[in-house]
C-alpha cells in the first residue's frame, strides 16, 4: 500500500473519530428517531426574478432533526470549463427550478441541456438514506466542444440549519479537513489574509486547480489535502454535518455565504463521452461525554 493511501485511509480513519468526539473503540451505531428521515424539497423563493437570488439548480435537505432548519444546496452553483471560465451552468440560469422531488421527498432528480453550450447534458441525482444524502452528477457532452479541466463548484450553504455557525463568525473553528492523514481545523491554518472570509485548499492528485478566488483573497491554503472531505460541527460540537465528494478536486469555504464545499474533480469531457461524479451528505448528533452513549436524535 503506498504512503498516500496509508495516509488517506488514516486521516478518514481519525476524522470519523473527531466526527464521534472519543476513542474509535467506543463508537457505536447511532440511532435514528422513529419518522425522522432525511428529507428533500425546493423553494418556491428560488424561481426569483431577481438573478441574485435565482438558483435554477437549488435543493433544500432536511436534516433527521426535529426544528433542524436545513442545508440549501446549490448543484451546482457554477459548472464552466477552460479556458476563460465559459458557463456550462450557472445558478442563475434562466429557468425555473429543475429539481423533481418523489411523493415521500426521499428521492430527487432532474435532466437538462446547458443554456450556453448546446449539446451538453447534466443530470443529478439525489436519495436519502436515514441520515444520510447521497448525490450523483452526470455531464454528457454531445456537442463538438471539448470541454476542457471542467470545474464544479456544489455549494453546500448551512445558513438556515439551527446551531451551526452564524455568517461571518467563527465558521472556520467549526470546519475541519484531511492533511497528511490527519483532521486540520481550519482556523489553525496559515493563509496570507486571516482575516478574509475565503478558504480553498487543493485535493493532491486532481491535475485541475483554477483556485485563483481564494488565492486573489489570500485565503489559500498552500498545504495540498488528501480528500474532498468536509466536516462542519455547530456551535455546541453536538451535531455535525461531513460533505464528501469523490474523486475530489477541493475544499472550500465562504463565512459570508456561510458554506462549505467539497467539490469533485471532473477534468476535460470530449464530444461524445460523459463522466459521473458521486457525493454525499451526512448529518450526525451523540452525547458530548469522554464516552460516546447511543445518540437519541431529538
Amino acid at each position: 500500500m503506498t504512503a498516500f493511501f496509508y495516509n488517506l485511509i488514516t486521516g478518514i480513519m481519525l476524522l470519523h473519530c473527531i466526527i464521534f468526539l472519543s476513542p474509535c473503540r467506543h463508537h457505536r451505531p447511532e440511532k435514528i428517531a422513529q419518522g425522522k428521515v432525511v428529507k428533500f424539497y425546493t423553494d418556491p423563493a428560488t424561481n426569483s426574478d431577481d438573478p441574485e437570488k435565482r438558483m435554477a439548480y437549488g435543493l433544500n435537505v432536511s436534516p433527521p432533526w426535529a426544528n433542524g432548519g436545513y442545508v440549501f444546496v446549490n448543484l451546482p452553483e457554477h459548472l464552466e470549463y477552460m479556458p476563460g471560465t465559459k458557463g456550462i451552468a450557472r445558478h442563475h440560469d434562466m429557468r425555473a427550478n429543475v429539481w423533481q422531488i418523489s411523493a415521500d421527498s426521499t428521492e430527487a432528480n432532474y435532466e437538462v441541456e446547458s443554456l450556453t453550450e448546446p449539446g451538453v447534458f447534466f443530470s443529478a441525482k439525489a436519495k436519502a438514506f436515514s441520515n444520510k444524502a447521497s448525490f450523483e452528477f452526470t455531464i454528457t457532452n454531445h456537442s463538438a466542444v471539448n470541454l476542457l479541466s471542467i470545474r464544479p463548484l456544489f455549494c453546500f450553504q448551512y445558513y438556515s440549519l439551527s446551531g451551526f455557525p452564524a455568517r461571518n463568525t467563527d465558521d472556520f473553528s467549526h470546519t475541519f479537513i484531511i492533511i497528511n492523514g490527519k483532521p486540520a481545523k481550519v482556523s489553525d491554518i496559515a493563509v496570507t489574509n486571516k482575516t478574509t472570509n475565503a478558504r480553498m485548499a487543493q485535493v493532491a492528485g486532481c491535475p485541475n486547480k483554477h483556485n485563483w478566488w481564494a488565492q486573489k483573497a489570500g485565503g489559500m491554503i498552500e498545504q495540498e489535502i488528501d480528500a474532498a472531505y468536509t466536516i462542519l460541527t455547530d456551535t455546541v460540537v453536538s451535531r455535525k454535518i461531513v460533505l464528501e465528494w469523490t474523486p475530489g478536486k477541493n475544499f472550500l469555504s465562504n463565512s459570508a455565504i456561510p458554506c462549505i464545499h467539497a467539490d469533485p474533480c471532473i477534468g476535460n469531457l470530449e464530444p461524445g463521452k460523459s463522466v459521473t461524479v458521486k457525493g454525499s451528505l451526512t448529518f450526525t448528533i451523540f452525547g458530548l461525554n469522554d464516552k460516546i452513549e447511543t445518540a437519541q436524535l431529538k
